[in-house]
């Protein structure tokens, strides 16, 4: 069996933060990628016999063999991408279940903090976005672009910032993204979804009085 794959300490879903992340990437570059290859159960997997928890299930029905053995020719066991916390990846990323250990896992084994790709699963977006993990969205010849600088530069660490809205590549012109401007404010923030929502609590029960006091038989219903 191969050396194990230390793991990363995953945080309480809610409230974390992301501002800026530098790290290596590795390219997977596959569309319409379900929950289920990066979070699969152990029993689908073919590893349940071998024990094998946490992070150590990250893409478990590509990354190992039935004997616990590495699967040479998936990313993460390749020497240039082992310590990569950054993932490139294509369309549709993610689609699927809504389990949040597709985000998860990954942040586990290697600490995947960031995602860029072509698009992504919705419900994958909000997982991240709990655990403070940042999905950038790029036109397909931007991806491709990236994951060939990836490919070409191993070893050399690319960055993501959220607070200035670029991807910067060593030697290359900083790349800009867009994101959502709420789920920005959350990362950067380091925001729970309350947290988010308290400073508008206010003018909330202030527009319920007012309708209230329009529309008194809307709150006066008794169904059956």
């Amino acid at each position: 069996m191969q050396a194990r794959q230390a793991q990363f300490e995953v945080p309480d879903r809610g409230g974390n933060r992301f501002v800026r992340h530098s790290g290596l990437a590795a390219p997977y570059m596959y569309d319409n990628v379900s929950t289920d290859v990066p979070a699969p159960p152990a029993e689908a997997a073919g590893v349940a016999h071998l024990g094998f928890t946490g992070g150590d299930l990250a893409f478990a029905n590509l990354r190992w063999n039935s004997d616990g053995t590495e699967k040479p020719d998936f990313v993460f066991n390749q020497e240039a991408y082992r310590r990569a916390s950054i993932m490139i990846v294509g369309l549709n990323y993610g689609t699927g279940s809504s389990r949040s250990t597709a985000v998860t896992l990954p942040l586990a084994a290697w600490g995947v903090k960031a995602y860029i790709g072509q698009s992504f699963g919705p419900i994958f977006v909000t997982n991240a976005l709990a655990y403070g993990v940042v999905t950038v969205q790029l036109p397909r010849p931007t991806v491709d672009r990236v994951a060939a600088w990836v490919r070409a530069n191993p070893g050399v660490e690319m960055t993501v910032d959220l607070q200035r809205l670029v991807i910067e590549l060593p030697g290359q012109q900083p790349i800009p993204f867009t994101y959502n401007e709420r789920f920005r404010n959350k990362l950067l923030n380091g925001l729970d979804d309350m947290e988010e929502m308290e400073p508008h609590l206010a003018a909330a029960e202030t527009k319920r009085e007012e309708d209230l006091r329009q529309r008194p038989w809307v709150y006066n219903y008794h169904g059956p």
